[in-house]
């Protein structure tokens, strides 16, 4: 488009040479071959065609004279980067022009040949800055498809983590519900068996013949005591399959993260009076992970400050240091830690917010009986 307007710019000054010129077919010649070859080069844009098309429009001005008003428009192809024989043909036709035109006509024309010089940089420069203004949007936009797909990567790590820990969790219940549960349950369905055996020994026919109403009754007892039992020992095993994700205590794993917290010293405050959520707790869980993370790779703390609360509609977490430089600079003021936390918070219709007063702070409030629902392009 630049092109385009100074080649109608160039015309329109060339074309006003043309008055103080006798009109002539030469002239008019002139005309429509120089826009024919201007219309040309820009068209074609190729290096050879240029080169013959402007040597032989040069050649002809030294026939014509009338030629030499249009070298303006037609040199600015010439004009083009990487052209070194442009020089050549301008120096031959300036030379053809102050041979064969007023001394003054020459002079406009050569500041016309130098203006549109000047204006075929600016045009290529243009050009230039456009093309790498395209590239860089381009390079801009896969760097933010590459950082997202590493956001996901991020908190699908996060989650398998976090469901490494209620696996273990889950396996440790299980082990001790058969190792110690099951061990008693079984054996006193064995005591239960062996004393109705033994009320079938020679005593207990004894008692029959004295008191058979008691020896059955006795049985009976021992019979709905033993089924109890057995049933007690089905509702165990079940029990080991159907352990669900709930199991995951919240406390217990805030209170081990702050436990191997070594960079500083770190106050926690759990008052939650009842258990979060599955989906609140692994939110939780996580962030404080990440925040923690967070002030051992950025932060030079020396205190950190961690409370869970619970009101009537909501649960709060806040994290805060005495940093000076604040936990979250480090990546950018949409890094992608921070960015993990407020997808997840978002996720679940909760505020997450940050302050770097005095400090790097961490505001979380996350409404009771909330769900997880899709966000951020995903769905846990």
């Amino acid at each position: 488009m630049h092109t385009i307007v100074d080649r109608l710019l160039m015309l329109a000054c060339c074309a006003a040479l043309l008055s103080g010129q006798p009109s002539d077919v030469t002239a008019v010649a002139a005309l429509l071959t120089a826009v024919t070859v201007s219309g040309l080069n820009g068209y074609l844009a190729s290096p050879g065609f240029r080169l013959a098309s402007i040597a032989a429009y040069t050649a002809a001005s030294a026939v014509w004279p009338g030629f030499c008003l249009f070298f303006p428009l037609v040199y600015y192809d010439a004009f083009a980067p990487k052209q070194a024989w442009w020089a050549l043909i301008a120096a031959a036709g300036l030379a053809a022009c102050f041979t064969s035109l007023p001394v003054s006509t020459a002079l406009i024309v050569a500041v016309l040949t130098a203006t549109a010089c000047a204006l075929r940089h600016r045009a290529d420069a243009l050009g230039r800055s456009q093309t790498e203004l395209k590239q860089l949007r381009d390079d801009g936009h896969e760097l933010a498809m590459a950082l997202q797909q590493r956001n996901r990567e991020l908190l699908e790590k996060q989650d398998y983590e976090i469901r490494l820990a209620t696996l273990g969790e889950r396996s440790r219940i299980a082990r001790e519900i058969h190792d110690h549960v099951g061990h008693l349950l079984s054996r006193s369905i064995l005591q239960v068996g062996a004393i109705m055996v033994a009320q079938r020994g020679p005593t207990a026919a004894a008692r029959a013949r004295t008191d058979t109403d008691a020896q059955e009754d006795l049985e009976q007892s021992l019979a709905v005591i033993r089924d109890t039992l057995s049933q007690a020992m089905d509702s165990v095993r079940a029990s080991v399959h159907d352990l669900h994700e709930e199991s995951l205590d919240l406390r217990a794993q805030i209170e081990a993260l702050a436990r191997d917290f070594a960079f500083c010293p770190i106050r926690l405050d759990y008052r939650l009076e009842t258990q979060p959520e599955k989906e609140v707790t692994y939110c939780f869980i996580a962030i404080v992970k990440e925040g923690l993370s967070n002030i051992i790779r950025h932060s030079n703390a020396s205190v950190v400050s961690l409370t869970l609360l619970e009101h009537p509609a909501l649960y709060q977490l806040v994290l805060e240091d005495n940093g000076s430089r604040a936990s979250g600079e480090a990546e950018g003021a949409d890094g992608l830690g921070l960015r993990s936390m407020a997808d997840r918070v978002a996720a679940l219709d909760g505020q997450f917010l940050i302050r770097r007063d005095g400090g790097f702070s961490v505001f979380v409030s996350i409404p009771k009986g909330g769900r997880l629902h899709e966000s951020a392009g995903r769905r846990r």
